[in-house]
């Protein structure tokens, strides 16, 4: 900083100033120095003024911007404090005993659980007979027994029109209604990975005190969480979102029926599917129309069963000491289909004439021969005026081989 001289040593007028200054100077502190020189001097020193205010602003930022991490995250740290104790504490807690469930044999205490199924299975029948279980406090599928009896349940459809989802559920003979609350999201974009929404479902879930969530089905209800990139990614961040979202607004059980290849056997999309859930209930449908419910997980082991249905009410069930091990019960339609073909190796039918000559309808047709091609019992080739043919393999296999030796000899001839 520069000092001036007392009035008794100011110089005579001119172009300088005798002044003394904290810092060496290039002229020495008791030599003139111009007034350009001055100037330099007075800007450099309003500079790192400004430099330090600025440094300040930017350490203020930060500390700013760390009370703020810590004040939203409050509420994760006090979780982390209450869960925080001893073995002894924790084994205190609750007495010995076996596994406990919220739904008998197939949804452990606080548990998650996805439902996989392949189209048309009875995903949705399922989701709509689980929502009336738990309102009514009735068991689920006849036979499962929901713990704590009656309770709300939300049910989130992202699939349904609003009548056909009304309908379903009237259907269904829910007689607690007011247990059961719907939102009906197809055609909105409702994205859970946005705060805003995050939070309105924290609040919503939480006023009407839900102890069943419902998300049907799952890849739709994470809109926004698809990535260009690993889709484990993208799932691992929705799964973490919803247990989130699940413990702000104390939801005791977290449902999300996914789809499945034709087959039934794994959920689309992401291997992370079958990280998250403590229980995994996997619904198939075969070729005669027969459904089974089967369920593993943490302590979750529940063999295949035979599911029936009420076509009137479209209600699911389990009957006592059902197993998928039942007797025989005929040909299925694919094993016709396939007998069909042995017997006229000449003849290779669309979907309109496998309907003629199993006596079914079209769109049965396209869903037999759809079976039958996925489990490799057939194969479908294109045929005249974009129709879609089906084969024996051994049939096409010789077609192909005859064709090839064909097109050899015309190569030949020429």
């Amino acid at each position: 900083m520069l000092q001036e001289t007392p009035d008794s040593e100011t110089p005579p007028c001119g172009s300088g100033a005798r002044v003394r200054f904290d810092q060496p100077l290039p002229c020495g502190p008791d030599e003139l120095i111009s007034d350009d020189d001055l100037e330099r001097l007075i800007e450099a020193d309003r500079r790192r003024n400004e430099i330090r205010q600025y440094a300040e602003y930017e350490l203020f930022k930060r500390e700013a911007k760390r009370m703020a991490d810590a004040l939203e995250h409050e509420s994760d740290i006090a979780a982390l404090d209450a869960r925080s104790r001893s073995l002894t504490e924790f084994l205190a807690e609750k007495p010995a005993g076996g596994p406990r469930y919220d739904i008998a044999e197939l949804l452990p205490i606080e548990g998650n659980f996805t439902l996989l199924a392949a189209k048309k299975t009875g995903k949705t029948t399922t989701t709509v007979e689980l929502v009336r279980a738990v309102a009514d406090g009735e068991p689920f599928l006849g036979r499962f027994e929901i713990t704590d009896g009656p309770g709300n349940v939300a049910v989130w459809d992202y699939e349904m029109s609003e009548d056909q989802l009304r309908e379903w559920i009237r259907d269904a003979g829910v007689r607690n209604t007011g247990n059961v609350h719907v939102l009906s999201l197809r055609g909105l974009y409702a994205s859970l990975r946005t705060p805003a929404t995050r939070e309105w479902a924290v609040k919503w879930l939480r006023d009407r005190q839900i102890r069943v969530w419902v998300l049907d089905p799952a890849h739709r209800a994470m809109t926004g969480f698809t990535t260009q990139g690993d889709p484990n990614d993208a799932v691992l961040e929705f799964t973490e979102t919803l247990e989130r979202i699940k413990r702000e607004a104390g939801v005791r059980n977290l449902g999300l029926p996914i789809h499945t290849g034709i087959r039934g056997d794994h959920a689309r999309g992401a291997s992370r599917w079958g990280d998250w859930p403590d229980a995994i209930w996997t619904l198939k449908k075969d070729e005669s129309g027969r459904r089974t419910l089967q369920a593993e997980g943490r302590d979750v082991n529940f063999q295949p069963a035979d599911l029936k249905m009420d076509p009137n009410t479209r209600r699911l069930s389990v009957p006592a000491f059902a197993n998928a091990s039942s007797a025989y019960q005929g040909p299925s339609d694919v094993d016709k289909l396939c007998m069909w073909l042995a017997s006229n190796p000449g003849k290779h039918p669309s979907k309109r004439s496998v309907a003629l000559a199993l006596g079914v309808s079209q769109e049965k047709a396209a869903s037999i021969m759809e079976l039958a091609e996925d489990a490799e019992r057939i194969v479908i080739q294109p045929g005249p005026r974009r129709s879609h043919r089906a084969w024996l393999p051994e049939h096409w296999e010789a077609e192909q081989k005859a064709r090839q030796e064909d097109a050899q000899g015309r190569q030949m001839e020429l």
